[in-house]
């Protein structure tokens, strides 16, 4: 209830005997609602009204705009209902927010919501059409543009000019965040396995690491005893944060280039970080990276150098060679592009030594009329920066490595909520009028069997 609504509320005349009476009653009802809108205000989430799918959506800017007061309930129904939904879910299973009232839940991926039963299931449906709702309002043009002219990796955004976000109106909503995700993890493209990481934030998968030994014996005579052996992969939750600063009038007049902007810079950043863990992590308060597993299959390349190797032709067959039976076939490589593109212009030599005029050699049948492949030999091919060129070997310090496996055998497991949270406090955030946006994610990954993977190092990028 407003002021105004208290003071058209209808007076009964019979109860007062005088006037000071009256006064009093109307002082008493402004003073109510006064005290009731600032308690709406303080009180973490509170919401009235219907909400549901005929509503604007989901909109991270809006949560953070409620969070901070900018907006009342009213504004952020959808947000704050989410929330409660979410903080309900995971609360009953054991997951407590690191803030406490003070965090804000939100969705994302709702592939990796707890769906252990029919209320996840249902809470997944409906979270999934709010994240959606009006994804097709987003320009991704106009997103790119803005997102050339801002540098997002270095400025805050703003609405006061052009270079700094523009005017931009009305809330919008994207679609989720995870879907970006996705498309820059090098992991998920090469076919890693995802699965949604318990409320507890730890999931183990039993595994035998030694089988038992048959014997041939003779007559009578004893066979000998043999004890397989087991282990589990053990994943547990690390936290991962990302931090944005945002100038507050964005808060209030956002549009859906605005909105996808910003989820889309903390789903990248994010995004990024994972993935470079799960190559080299050290596995600390980080994932332990795949190229930190002392049990992963090495491959020295075949033209050896004092400062570095050289990958052949014939090393594509021999690091195949060395995965398990089990692999029937490998599913992608990984290696940088500059290296993929080297190696489909290597060329053998025609007339005289070192000439480089004959038939391509990873690509023999290339013509000009041909796409560019996207295959070694009938493999997949991932292209990343993120694939290091700083290896070393005597002097060279700049070398790269090639990857082969089988990576539905690498696990992925995701919490399926950010932890959120807006702030306006500290001396900068106060004095430029911004908000810091903090997410934090929770995740982790791991081999099924690190010997699915083939490793060839130090490699020159030629």
């Amino acid at each position: 209830m407003t002021t105004t609504e208290t003071t058209s509320t209808t007076i009964p005349n019979d109860r007062f005997q005088t006037r000071d009476e009256l006064v009093q009653f109307i002082e008493q009802k402004t003073s109510d609602a006064i005290e009731k809108s600032r308690v709406d205000r303080r009180v973490p989430w509170a919401t009235s009204g219907p909400v549901g799918r005929d509503s604007d959506g989901y909109s991270v800017l809006k949560a953070a705009a409620y969070a901070l007061g900018y907006i009342g309930a009213d504004q952020a129904k959808e947000e704050i209902h989410t929330h409660q939904q979410l903080r309900d879910l995971y609360s009953t299973y054991g997951f407590v927010p690191h803030c406490g009232a003070q965090s804000f839940l939100i969705p994302l991926s709702t592939n990796h919501l707890p769906a252990f039963e029919s209320r996840g299931a249902k809470l997944r449906d409906e979270i999934r059409c709010k994240m959606t709702a009006q994804a097709d309002k987003f320009d991704p043009d106009e997103a790119r543009w803005l997102n050339r002219r801002l540098n997002l990796q270095t400025k805050s955004l703003g609405t006061i000019t052009d270079t700094a976000g523009g005017t931009l109106v009305r809330y919008p909503v994207l679609g989720e965040i995870i879907d970006l995700q996705r498309n820059l993890e090098v992991f998920s493209m090469a076919g890693a396995q995802e699965i949604a990481l318990p409320p507890n934030g730890r999931i183990q998968f039993p595994k035998l690491t030694g089988g038992s030994t048959a014997y041939w014996v003779g007559e009578a005579t004893a066979i000998t005893e043999s004890q397989p052996t087991t282990g589990n992969l053990d994943l547990q939750a690390k936290k991962l944060g990302v931090l944005v600063k945002v100038n507050n009038e964005l808060l209030r007049f956002a549009s859906p280039s605005a909105e996808g902007l910003i989820r889309y810079d903390m789903a990248r950043s994010v995004a990024l970080k994972a993935d470079l863990s799960m190559l080299e992590g050290n596995g600390s308060t980080q994932i332990k990276g795949l190229l930190t597993y002392g049990g992963i299959t090495q491959h020295t390349a075949s033209t050896l150098g004092t400062n570095g190797n050289t990958f052949e032709p014939q090393d594509v067959a021999l690091m195949e060679g060395k995965l398990p039976d089990a692999v029937g076939a490998p599913t992608a490589w990984l290696m940088r592009k500059n290296m993929f593109a080297a190696l489909m212009n290597r060329r053998a030599d025609a007339v005289n030594a070192n000439d480089g005029k004959g038939p391509f050699l990873f690509h023999p049948m290339r013509s000009a009329a041909d796409a560019p492949p996207s295959e070694i030999y009938g493999t997949r091919v991932v292209r990343s920066s993120q694939v290091s060129t700083t290896r070393t070997k005597g002097s060279g310090s700049n070398l790269t490595y090639v990857l082969l496996g089988y990576f539905p055998d690498w696990v992925i497991a995701r919490m399926g909520v950010m932890e959120f949270m807006a702030s306006g406090l500290g001396d900068s955030a106060l004095t430029n009028d911004q908000t810091y946006l903090r997410g934090i994610q929770h995740i982790d990954a791991g081999p099924r069997n690190i010997s699915s993977f083939v490793l060839c190092d130090q490699l020159v990028a030629a």
